[in-house]
C-alpha cells in the first residue's frame, strides 16, 4: 500500500473548514445518527423502525411520503405526526396546497394550535412552494414539515398561461422531482412528509396500474413510502373487537373506520410492515387493539383454547380480546408495561 495516502482527519477539517458546515462525518458521528419522532401508537411505531434501536417513530432529517385512496387517513396520518412533535416539544410547518385546513379538526386529533408550535402556510404556486420548504429546513428547521399535497402543486407558467393554448404535460413531474431532490439537500433534522394520491393507468392489462403524481423519481428520495387503506367501518354496535373482521350493518350507524398502514418501502427496517389503528370520527385514536395484536405476535400475551388469553399480571386468564383490551383501558400503568415489554 502505498505510503502517499492523505491522512483521513486533516481532509475531514480541511473541507469542514473550507465549505463552513459539516460536509464529512466520521462513520459513528452523532448527527449520523438517525433521530425519530415516536407517535405513541406502538404498533404504527414498530413497523416504521429503526429496527435496530429501541425507540421507533418517524425518521428526522429524512423523507416520507404517505399515498393512498382519497378519505383514507393520509391527512390524518400527518397531523397525528405533528401533534407527536409538539407533545415532545417541538415545531411544526403545514403546507395546506389543497386549501383544506380545519384548525378545529386539527385540534380534534391532538394538534396544538398556539402560534409558537404550528405554522401554516398557503404558496401560490409550486416553485414558491420548494423555495418556502427549503428556506423553511435551513433557517428554521422545523420538526416536522408537511406538504399537503403533491398533485395540487401547480407550476406558475401553467398558472399564468390560458389552458386551451399550451400543453404543459410532464412539467409538473418534473419540477416535481426537482423541489424534491433539493429539498433533501438543505434537510437536516426534519421529519419532511409529501402527501401524495394515486391514479390508475389506463390500458393497463396485466400488473399493478396505480402510480403516483410527480413523477416516477419520487419514491427514490424517500426513505419511507406509506401506504394507507380504509378498512371496515366501526358502528356503535360496541361488540367485539375494533380489528374483529365482521361485516357493515345498515342498521347502525358508522362512527369511525379501521386505518390500515402499511409501508411498501423502508431504509430503516423491514419493508411491507402493516398494522391496523382504530380512528374514530371525533378525533379519536385506539391504540390498544393494535398494541394487545402485537403483544400476542410478540408472545407477551399468549391465547389459549376457546378464546380465553393470558395476561402478563394477571393470575386467571381472560375471555375475549374485548376484555384483554378493556384491562388496558382501564389501568394506564399496566399499559405501560406491557409496551415496554414489547420492546423488550
Amino acid at each position: 500500500m502505498s505510503q502517499n495516502l492523505g491522512d483521513f482527519d486533516l481532509w475531514q477539517k480541511k473541507w469542514n473548514r473550507l465549505v463552513k458546515r459539516r460536509v464529512v462525518f466520521e462513520p459513528r458521528d452523532e448527527e449520523l445518527e438517525v433521530k425519530v419522532i415516536p407517535t405513541g401508537i406502538p404498533a404504527f411505531d414498530e413497523i416504521l423502525g429503526p429496527s435496530q434501536q429501541t425507540e421507533k417513530g418517524f425518521p428526522r432529517g429524512r423523507t416520507t411520503i404517505i399515498v393512498g385512496e382519497p378519505s383514507t387517513g393520509k391527512t390524518l396520518v400527518a397531523q397525528l405526526l405533528v401533534a407527536a412533535a409538539q407533545r415532545q416539544g417541538g415545531r411544526a410547518l403545514v403546507f395546506d396546497i389543497e386549501r383544506t385546513f380545519d384548525p378545529r379538526w386539527a385540534a380534534l386529533t391532538g394538534v396544538d394550535l398556539a402560534s409558537d408550535k404550528l405554522m401554516i402556510v398557503r404558496p401560490v404556486n409550486l416553485e414558491q412552494t420548494f423555495d418556502l420548504v427549503c428556506s423553511a429546513l435551513e433557517e428554521l428547521q422545523p420538526e416536522v414539515l408537511v406538504v399537503d399535497s403533491i398533485p395540487a402543486l401547480v407550476p406558475k407558467a401553467v398558472l399564468l398561461a390560458e389552458m386551451e393554448k399550451q400543453d404543459f404535460r410532464g412539467v409538473t413531474a418534473r419540477k416535481t422531482t426537482e423541489g424534491i431532490a433539493k429539498a433533501t439537500q438543505y434537510n437536516v433534522s426534519t421529519a419532511l412528509v409529501f402527501i401524495n394520491q394515486l391514479r390508475l393507468k389506463m390500458g393497463v392489462a396485466f400488473g399493478n396500474p396505480e402510480s403516483m403524481p410527480g413523477g416516477k423519481a419520487l419514491k427514490f428520495y424517500a426513505s419511507l413510502l406509506l401506504r394507507t387503506r380504509r378498512g371496515k367501518w366501526l358502528t356503535d354496535a360496541g361488540e367485539g373487537s375494533a380489528l374483529d373482521e365482521v361485516g357493515d350493518d345498515e342498521d347502525t350507524k358508522r362512527i369511525g373506520f379501521l386505518l390500515r398502514l402499511r409501508v411498501e418501502k423502508n431504509k430503516l427496517a423491514p419493508p411491507w410492515g402493516e398494522c391496523d389503528v382504530p380512528f374514530r370520527f371525533t378525533g379519536a385514536v385506539d391504540p390498544i387493539p393494535s398494541t394487545v395484536h402485537l403483544a400476542l405476535q410478540r408472545g407477551v400475551i399468549t391465547q389459549r383454547a376457546a378464546g380465553y388469553f393470558d395476561v402478563p399480571g394477571q393470575d386467571k386468564p381472560v375471555h375475549g380480546r374485548t376484555a384483554v383490551e378493556q384491562l388496558y383501558r382501564d389501568d394506564e400503568q399496566r399499559y405501560v408495561e406491557l409496551k415496554q415489554q414489547i420492546r423488550g
